[in-house]
């Protein structure tokens, strides 16, 4: 995959949401943690190497996040730099079941409320930087929630897990996780599908009235997330907060599906027409293939590649699936997986605690009285 610049080419409509992040931002503190030590000989004393990482409650009634201080300063004893992993719906929001794509102002609004609660005096030029987006980023999930009628929903799961010999994860039946290497997790991307509404279910035994809503609303679909981690964030150019102001994150998340191709999971046959389409070589790919020979193990590598390649341009039909296509499948996973059949925000949570908003992040540092309406002009008005 070719780095991520300036894409403005899906619908920024399409409710693809961040779901976590691990961040490290400029913030000036007493550590949070037990400062931990190394031994400097030569000058027989020690010498602070970081602080244990704790959990701080970040807003009232939200989930917790994991806060690490880092570069602690040996003449001062205060550190420079503030690490945090959270679900930032989860700590804003109270929930994770959907929630905004706005990258920066996530991190702003986590760091605004973090200091806030540790009583943390924020310096204007730190504060500045995570306004500019002067943030490294080392994991995002991108989710999606996608229209699936309920009887479909653990059924795709398991295809799926048949469509995928390895590189794969599946501790219980209504999740599944592709991207593993043979010995831990992928150090670029991963991808997971799974059955909220189970989520939601296990987390809140007794539901209240809005978590009652939730259930039902994740009840409408199937959920995605794609799963970004240090090495591939450096591949796409994006392991700082300011170059996602210019993603287009809907289309990022698309991109990672085409590269899992789930949607592509439970397959049909091809009719007559679409075979005459194919070249001889790739008919007999296709057709050995159906009969439960592996592409992989029918050519060399390269030719194998250029083969399975060619049948899904022209048909959009994988041979490289483990799962062999249905005559009649029941299940059309082509019209799941696409960004038409995404679930928006539902209606009745807009305006409320429920769905935290991009504008209704609290944008004002000290000193200024006015909040941009346009994102982008946040530099020149800290500036002026």
């Amino acid at each position: 995959m070719k780095p991520v610049h300036h894409t403005t080419t899906m619908n920024q409509t399409v409710n693809v949401h961040i779901d976590r992040i691990r961040f490290t931002a400029p913030c000036i503190h007493k550590p949070t943690g037990k400062i931990l030590y190394f031994d400097e000989s030569e000058l027989d004393e020690l010498i602070p190497s970081g602080a244990t990482a704790n959990q701080k409650v970040i807003k009232d009634g939200g989930e917790k996040a994991y806060v690490r201080s880092k570069q602690i300063e040996a003449s001062t004893g205060k550190a420079t730099l503030m690490e945090v992993h959270c679900c930032p719906p989860m700590v804003l929001q109270k929930h994770n079941l959907f929630g905004h794509a706005d990258l920066v102002r996530y991190v702003y609004e986590i760091m605004d409320l973090l200091t806030k609660r540790l009583e943390i005096r924020v310096e204007s030029f730190d504060r500045q930087e995570w306004l500019r987006g002067g943030v490294s980023i080392t994991e995002v999930h991108l989710t999606a929630n996608f229209a699936c009628p309920r009887d479909d929903v653990l059924p795709i799961i398991q295809a799926i897990d048949e469509s995928n010999l390895d590189s794969k994860q599946r501790i219980i039946p209504s999740c599944i996780t592709l991207g593993y290497s043979p010995k831990r997790r992928s150090t670029f991307d991963m991808l997971t599908v799974y059955d909220k509404m189970l989520e939601l279910m296990n987390r809140w035994k007794k539901p209240g009235r809005y978590q009652s809503k939730l259930i039902a609303e994740a009840a409408k679909g199937i959920r995605v997330e794609v799963k970004l981690y240090s090495q591939g964030l450096k591949h796409r150019e994006l392991q700082y907060a300011s170059r996602w102001k210019a993603a287009d994150v809907a289309s990022l998340f698309f991109e990672y599906l085409e590269k899992y191709k789930i949607q592509h999971t439970i397959q049909r046959l091809l009719t007559e027409d679409e075979l005459r389409m194919l070249s001889k070589s790739e008919r007999k790919a296709y057709q050995m293939w159906l009969l439960g020979m592996p592409i992989r193990d029918q050519f060399g590598r390269t030719t194998a590649w250029k083969y399975a390649e060619a049948i899904y341009e022209k048909t959009r039909i994988d041979v490289r699936s483990e799962r062999r296509p249905e005559a009649l499948p029941a299940i059309d996973t082509s019209t799941i997986f696409v960004p038409k059949n995404v679930l928006p925000v539902p209606a009745w949570a807009l305006n409320t605690e429920y769905y935290f908003a991009p504008e209704r992040t609290r944008l004002r540092p000290p000193g200024i009285e006015w909040i941009p309406t346009d994102w982008n002009d946040a530099d020149e008005v800290i500036g002026s």
